[in-house]
C-alpha cells in the first residue's frame, strides 16, 4: 500500500468521524432547543391557567373549567408528559390542588344559589385564599424547573398583578 493511499484512508476515516460527531452534536442541540421551547410554552400555559383561576375569585358565578382542549392546564400536562417526565410528582401536586379548587368553587356556587346568606357567612374568600396559597406552591415548584429548562429567558411566568395577595 502506498503512502498516499494510506494517508487518504486516514483522512477519509477522520472526515467520517467528524461527520458523525457533527450529526450527534446537531441532534443534541436541536433536542435542547425543542425542550427549551416546550418549557417556554408550558410556562406561558401555566401563567394563563393561573390568570384564569385568579379570575374565578372575582367572577360572580363559577362557570366551570374550560373545555378540555382549550384548557392551559391540559397543555401544561401534555408538555410535562412529553418533555419533562421527571416533573410528574410536581404535576400531580398541581392537579390535586386544581381538583380541590374546582370542588370548592362548585360547592360555593351551589351554596350561593341555594342559600345566599349562608354563602356570605361561609368565609368563602378566606377558604379560597388558603387553597390559592397551596396552588401557588405547586405552580412555583413546577415553574422553577421549567424556568431552568427555558434557560432563564422567562424570568417571571406569573405576573404579580394576576395573583391575589
Amino acid at each position: 500500500m502506498s503512502n498516499l493511499l494510506y494517508h487518504a484512508l486516514w483522512v477519509a476515516v477522520a472526515l467520517a468521524l467528524v461527520a458523525v460527531a457533527s450529526a450527534m452534536l446537531t441532534r443534541r442541540l436541536r433536542q435542547r432547543e425543542l425542550r427549551r421551547h416546550a418549557a417556554e410554552e408550558a410556562l406561558d400555559a401555566l401563567a394563563r391557567y393561573s390568570e384564569w383561576l385568579a379570575g374565578q375569585r372575582r367572577n360572580a358565578g363559577f362557570q366551570g373549567d374550560r373545555a378540555p382542549d382549550a384548557s392551559p392546564l391540559v397543555r401544561v400536562r401534555q408538555l410535562q408528559q412529553a418533555w419533562f417526565p421527571e416533573q410528574a410528582a410536581a404535576m400531580a401536586l398541581l392537579l390535586e390542588v386544581h381538583a380541590r379548587l374546582l370542588d370548592f368553587l362548585w360547592r360555593q356556587q351551589l351554596l350561593r344559589v341555594r342559600d345566599p346568606e349562608g354563602w356570605l357567612e361561609s368565609d368563602h374568600d378566606g377558604r379560597f385564599m388558603a387553597l390559592w396559597r397551596e396552588h401557588r406552591v405547586a405552580v412555583h415548584q413546577l415553574a422553577d424547573h421549567l424556568r431552568v429548562r427555558a434557560g432563564g429567558l422567562l424570568v417571571d411566568a406569573e405576573p404579580e398583578s394576576v395573583f391575589p395577595a
